[in-house]
């Protein structure tokens, strides 16, 4: 068995694949910043640690942790510090769509575009501001607007009838149509692109987006499963 660990921004994610690949049980999460993961592995279970949120662990997990260095199984054309958690869900939502050019769309603390093309060359893409980050930052930045949570509220041409309205309507419309756009514009180069829309906040905004766009979860952690054998098959 193999457990996946995602350390992310937010929070902490583990999943435990047999030797298929195939998941066993259910996802767990825990808080950022928590531990307690440490001591919920398995003994005898192989570790593949995603650091993403750079927390900072005991030098015995050093050779869990999976990093640029490790083999891959596509080129790079993009930035030398493109975060390990997009290089894991480009390669996990390889492992969905074998051929052609794909696209992960994370919504999650960022919202992030990762490009893979069908000769598994890894181009990388734009990074933002996420969901929840949109709305506190007007929070932090304007006294005056309140602190809100996310929630679907859909542009409309009545306007809105309050300040928590008008914020939720720039956010989730707002990041909306950047999604849009991405996919617009790589589509014009790439006509026949496979999207997958991941990331904690991914659900909420798959729905309204054009069919053909998959919503997935774990995607990283499938990564890590199929870097660990694409490594050992070497």
């Amino acid at each position: 068995m193999l457990s996946a660990v995602e350390l992310g921004n937010t929070r902490t994610k583990v999943c435990r694949f047999n030797a298929k690949g195939e998941q066993m049980a259910d996802t767990r999460h825990y808080d950022g910043g928590h531990t307690i993961w440490q001591n919920e592995i398995p003994i005898g279970d192989i570790l593949r640690i995603a650091n993403t949120a750079a927390v900072d662990l005991a030098s015995s997990f050093e050779d869990q942790i999976v990093t640029l260095s490790n083999p891959w199984p596509f080129l790079f054309d993009c930035s030398p510090q493109i975060g390990i958690d997009r290089c894991l869900a480009a390669l996990g939502a390889r492992q969905k769509k074998a051929e052609g050019s794909i696209a992960v769309i994370s919504c999650g603390t960022c919202l992030t575009a990762t490009l893979l093309t069908e000769d598994n060359t890894l181009l990388g893409g734009p990074i933002s501001p996420g969901w929840s980050t949109r709305l506190q930052s007007m929070a932090d930045y304007a006294p005056a607007l309140p602190r809100l949570l996310p929630a679907i509220q859909h542009l409309s041409s009545k306007g809105s009838q309050s300040t928590q309205d008008s914020m939720l309507q720039g956010s989730f419309g707002g990041m909306l149509a950047e999604i849009e756009h991405i996919i617009r514009v790589w589509r014009q180069e790439y006509p026949n692109l496979t999207v997958f829309l991941t990331g904690g906040d991914g659900p909420a905004f798959a729905k309204p987006l054009e069919s053909g766009i998959f919503a997935a979860s774990n995607l990283e952690a499938l990564g890590l499963y199929a870097q660990y054998n694409y490594e050992q098959n070497l």
